[in-house]
């Protein structure tokens, strides 16, 4: 799974959803995968930049970490139990949110509307 951080940009932007629920919102958190790690930077809830080429060096507020099972596993059309959500995946396979848990608390929908986002940007079209 390769995630294209302009097209990541691009969609979080232009999705009317998180664009609500992130309004004022100004953070950094990481999406981590196998073969990547990205730095998604937000002012005001507009996203401002998607580095692709973050360390673990970067700061940041949180971050979504998983192996490339997990991250199929949560983008897939119809994902297996315990996968439609970051924490369910988190309690029950091993998935990571680690991080500011009271910013992640305090802006839940929009990091949960992440992971649409996300299948849209990878081509597996998660289901609502």
């Amino acid at each position: 799974m390769e995630i294209n951080a302009d097209r990541l940009r691009e969609a979080l932007n232009a999705d009317p959803e998180f664009r609500l629920q992130a309004r004022y919102w100004n953070t950094q958190f990481r999406v981590v995968t196998d073969a990547q790690s990205l730095l998604v930077r937000l002012r005001d809830g507009e996203v401002v930049a998607v580095d692709a080429g973050a360390t673990p060096f970067d700061t940041w507020d949180f971050q979504l970490a998983g192996t490339a099972e997990h991250w199929a596993a949560l983008l897939a059309p119809v994902p297996p139990p315990f996968y439609q959500d970051y924490y369910a995946a988190m309690l029950y396979h091993g998935f990571r949110i680690e991080g500011n848990m009271k910013l992640i608390m305090a802006y839940y929908p929009a990091v949960r509307r992440t992971r649409q986002v996300l299948a849209q940007v990878v081509g597996q079209g998660v289901a609502a």
